[in-house]
């Protein structure tokens, strides 16, 4: 069984970890073989790429797996705190970046297709995945990789009921709601050291993770380096999800809207270099983006692309509705199917199996 394989240009200079096909099975590239230089890198990724997986061991393993943690997240964050034990939030952030570190594309987009949780939980796993895609950008150590995940699984745990009925509002209206919103930094912070997570880098990128670069955030208006490093990473995945995630008010939007945003309007307000770094690791299009295609299919795109140019997306939908058993991957630059423009999920559609998008 052959899956699609992303090759990050991380792997510059190193061995391919397995064989390389083309969507035929003809070997591309052996497992072993180094990468020279970037002229080497961009030859390969110029073609979709696949590698083979075990298909009693691999097939499936890592996305079934990922709704089973989402699952647990949902458990842990909401349920009662008597009994849990300590060290059960940050082996669940282990085991949540172990399962990108398997597949980051397939965790950057499958939870926009499929909800692993009740809302607030679910936003905190996407912004989860973003701030482990930006901290490997970065270089981050794995020890603040870690305080930066715990982070953002746990930076709404207080209030998340508010914050589920927030994601049916356009926002708080009220003083009173805009006050219990600018207090849940805080409160976040003393539940979690009450569970016993005495990390600093953890409680403090919580507390600061609406502090913004020009003083105007809360709870305390910092500003500029004052912020640690990983609450303005915190800051930038955090807004960037809210803007790209549906709402019961408004349907989801491209990646494309959020950048302009977070360039545009929010500009001074984020650190522009993790908001830089964020643009260069998904561009216009990341993982689970929908779109039409000049044939009428409905695509998806499912890996990430160098530069914002996204080359090729997977069909799930013909011209007339009807569901392709298996996806089609389809070169986006021919004319056939070139890309017309974003969709949104429609509970119209028939049953669409989104794994094996993925290739599982």
């Amino acid at each position: 069984m052959l899956r699609p394989a992303q090759i990050d240009v991380a792997l510059i200079g190193q061995p391919l970890p397995w064989d390389l096909f083309t969507e035929s099975g003809v070997l591309v590239a052996g497992a072993g073989l180094v990468i020279a230089d970037e002229a080497h890198y961009l030859n390969l990724i110029g073609r979709p790429l696949y590698r083979k997986c075990n298909a009693g061991a691999e097939a499936g393993y890592w996305l079934e797996r990922l709704e089973a943690l989402g699952h647990r997240a949902d458990v842990l964050l909401s349920g009662p705190r008597e009994g849990l034990e300590m060290d059960a939030l940050p082996r669940l952030c282990r085991d949540l970046a172990a399962v990108f570190q398997a597949d980051a594309d397939a965790c950057l987009g499958y939870p926009r297709l499929v909800p692993l949780a009740r809302p607030s939980v679910a936003h905190c796993l996407q912004v989860m995945f973003y701030c482990l895609l930006l901290a490997d950008q970065l270089e981050l150590s794995e020890r603040e990789r870690l305080s930066l995940a715990g982070a953002a699984l746990t930076m709404n745990m207080a209030d998340l009921d508010f914050h589920d009925w927030l994601a049916w509002q356009a926002g708080p209206g009220t003083e009173e709601e805009r006050t219990r919103l600018r207090a849940h930094p805080d409160h976040a912070v003393e539940l979690l050291r009450s569970l016993g997570i005495d990390d600093p880098l953890w409680l403090d990128t919580v507390r600061q993770h609406h502090e913004n670069m020009d003083g105007s955030g809360y709870p305390d208006g910092i500003e500029g380096a004052r912020i640690v490093l990983t609450a303005r990473i915190l800051r930038v995945a955090d807004l960037y999800c809210a803007r790209t995630s549906a709402r019961h008010y408004r349907p989801p939007r491209s990646g494309r809207y959020a950048l302009r945003e977070l360039f545009g309007r929010q500009r001074g307000q984020l650190d522009s270099q993790v908001a830089v770094q964020l643009l260069r690791r998904v561009g216009w299009y990341p993982p689970g983006t929908l779109i039409r295609l000049a044939s009428r299919e409905h695509a998806c795109v499912t890996r990430r692309n160098r530069n914002g140019f996204i080359r090729f997306a997977v069909s799930f939908l013909d011209g007339r509705g009807r569901p392709f058993d298996p996806p089609r991957e389809r070169d986006l630059t021919t004319r056939t199917h070139r890309s017309r423009g974003v969709l949104e999920l429609d509970p119209a559609w028939p049953k669409i199996e989104w794994k094996q998008l993925w290739g599982y």
